[in-house]
């Protein structure tokens, strides 16, 4: 058994590898993360704390682009992101084998390395690559043979710089060992953590737009519970949505299993192992419905719940061997091909973004830009894509009412009520400030021309 992390560390590397490649474009946020890294790599520190996302992702891919800058930056932050992702699949291994043996090791480094989205999200350039490693070592720290607040202290820490849900580790570790009464490891924990986090609220404090702990959730409440009508009815709406966001995004065979294995090996006390591992989960849930119930919300935790996962597989695989030698065998080839939709291509419907915004840049003259209602459009024409928010048909026309304005691109959505654009914005009004529909260029397919709609302003002389 000590080769099995290893075999599956190059599982894990194959399985995102080729996800990565069968990747067409990266993710509406993922552009932004982009964007902050390429002016990270030119040498603009501040962009780092120009946007609602935490720092270090992009951080992390600016730096591979300062030392190769010949590299494509999609291809940067899909190393970056599907390389750390990889590499969780070890300490995950190690905690389940902890916790519950060898078998339910096995079975969790499985459900991880074959997991469709643990796969691809960080091929989309997300910055859950990154957080998937420290929420492992984070648990191993703190449940290995020999426990390390210390080293779960950095975790924490790092994970707060990727991702605003990392402070529950913080929160969740100390509370965990205070529970257990070993408050000098608490102390450690949080003597260590807190001065990496503080870096973030620094950073916006010194190079951003003011002090804050972290934009990005402050950000999320507005778009979310705190721009409703009824506060209850969203957060109640969103919450019926959490079952099948979290059955989509754990897999549809092992969120079951997980279930099993959490009731099977419930924490008897909040010092057990397993409340460790379940209670950040826990959290995750009871505050997403503040935002929008997202599959990806739930991902970053729900790496915790795979050695649940794992323990029922394992029981399972021990039934079905009393019962003959092929079922299970079968059973382990059903948990494989539950998740066969990880090989399919993604996001092909969305490289005419990349394609067509590529175009627009070489089109555009110093100091022009394009308007768009699509951030990775924004993004390859070269340009800050916008805030991850809905964008009105007022946002459009405002930037398009600047001069320096040259294309604006909108999406027409097609139905059985005919066609209408995703952002409502008239031709009429686009052409009082002097844009009018042009000619789609060459690279553009029928199908392209179809849900597209270009409006160009002509150049004066």
């Amino acid at each position: 058994m000590r080769r099995a992390p290893w075999s599956f560390l190059w599982l894990a590397i194959a399985v995102r590898a080729l996800v990565a490649v069968r990747t067409e474009v990266p993710g509406r946020d993922g552009v932004s993360y982009l964007w902050m890294a390429e002016a990270f790599a030119r040498g603009d520190f501040g962009a780092l704390f120009h946007t609602v996302f935490h720092p270090l992702y992009p951080a992390l891919v600016g730096g591979l682009l300062w030392a190769c800058p010949v590299l494509d930056a999609v291809v940067a932050g899909q190393l970056v992101a599907s390389g750390l992702a990889a590499i969780a699949v070890v300490p995950l291994w190690a905690v389940a084998g902890r916790l519950f043996g060898p078998m339910a090791a096995t079975a969790t480094a499985l459900a991880y390395a074959t997991g469709a989205w643990f796969a691809r999200h960080p091929a989309e350039c997300m910055s859950e690559g990154p957080f998937y490693l420290c929420v492992a070592t984070w648990a191993h720290a703190l449940l290995g043979e020999r426990p390390r607040p210390a080293r779960a202290g950095v975790a924490a820490g790092l994970a707060f710089l990727l991702r605003p849900e990392g402070a529950l580790l913080l929160a969740v570790g100390g509370g965990w060992l205070l529970a257990a009464r070993r408050a000098r490891a608490a102390a450690t924990l949080a003597a260590v953590a807190l001065p990496i986090m503080a870096l973030l609220p620094a950073g916006y404090a010194i190079c951003g737009d003011g002090f804050t702990l972290t934009p990005k959730a402050t950000f999320n409440y507005e778009v979310g519970v705190g721009g409703a009508t009824s506060p209850w009815l969203h957060y109640l709406g969103e919450a019926c949505k959490l079952p099948l966001a979290a059955w989509e995004e754990l897999g549809w065979l092992w969120l079951p299993l997980a279930i099993a294995g959490a009731i099977a090996k419930r924490p008897r006390g909040l010092a057990a192992p397993a409340t460790l591992l379940l209670v950040p989960f826990v959290l995750q849930c009871a505050v997403v419905p503040l935002l929008q119930s997202h599959w990806r919300f739930l991902s970053g935790y729900g790496v915790l719940l795979l050695p649940f996962a794992g323990v029922a597989a394992a029981g399972t695989w021990k039934g079905l061997a009393a019962r003959g030698r092929a079922l299970p065998w079968l059973f382990v080839a059903l948990l494989a091909a539950a998740d066969v939709r990880v090989f399919g291509a993604r996001n092909a419907d969305r490289a005419v973004e990349r394609d067509l915004g590529r175009w627009l840049a070489h089109e555009l003259g110093p100091g022009e830009f394009v308007v768009s209602d699509m951030p990775r459009l924004d993004f390859f024409a070269g340009q800050q894509p916008p805030p991850p928010r809905p964008i009105t048909a007022d946002d459009v026309l405002r930037r398009a009412a600047s001069p320096q304005c040259r294309f604006v691109v909108l999406v027409v959505r097609r139905g059985d009520t005919g066609d209408r654009r995703r952002t409502d914005v008239d031709d009429s009004a686009l052409s009082a400030l002097g844009l009018e529909p042009m000619l789609p260029p060459a690279i553009l397919s029928a199908a392209d021309e179809r849900s597209l709609r270009l409006f160009a302003r002509t150049r004066t002389r």
